[in-house]
């Protein structure tokens, strides 16, 4: 009966452990799905400019091309009634980012174990110049 109880808490401990690791690699994908934005600066004669950063998982430079389109949107729609925006140019740039990693363990009777594993993914960059017209 002891042995039972011990063996039901190592299974819950287990669980545990199990569920905190998720946990843990869900929020590191949540983290990593966020894009970023620069404000929207007036760069003179009617044209403003936005920067946008966007991870893999938003799409890479499509995805930050689609945030930075929205965002412009938003903009002119504040400035004025019907205004939108008209894309005077842009630049859109795929950064690399890759990473390598592994353990190697050893036993008490000597023998070794282990794994190396790794990856590339590319996050988008948007440069986009526009204004603000109906």
């Amino acid at each position: 009966m002891q042995l039972e109880r011990l063996r039901g808490d190592s299974a819950l401990e287990d669980l545990v452990k199990h569920v905190a690791r998720l946990l843990a690699l869900a929020g590191l994908l949540l983290a990593g799905a966020c894009s970023v934005s620069s404000p929207i600066m007036d760069t003179g004669d009617g044209v403003y400019y936005i920067s946008v950063r966007a991870p893999p998982i938003l799409g890479g430079a499509t995805g930050a091309q689609t945030v930075a389109h929205e965002d412009a949107q938003k903009f002119c729609a504040q400035k004025g009634d019907g205004l939108h925006p008209v894309v005077v140019s842009t630049q859109e740039r795929d950064i690399y980012q890759s990473s390598y990693g592994g353990q190697i363990f050893g036993t008490p009777n000597g023998s070794l174990f282990g794994g190396f594993q790794g990856g590339t993914s590319a996050s988008g960059v948007v440069n986009m110049r526009f204004r603000c017209a109906q």
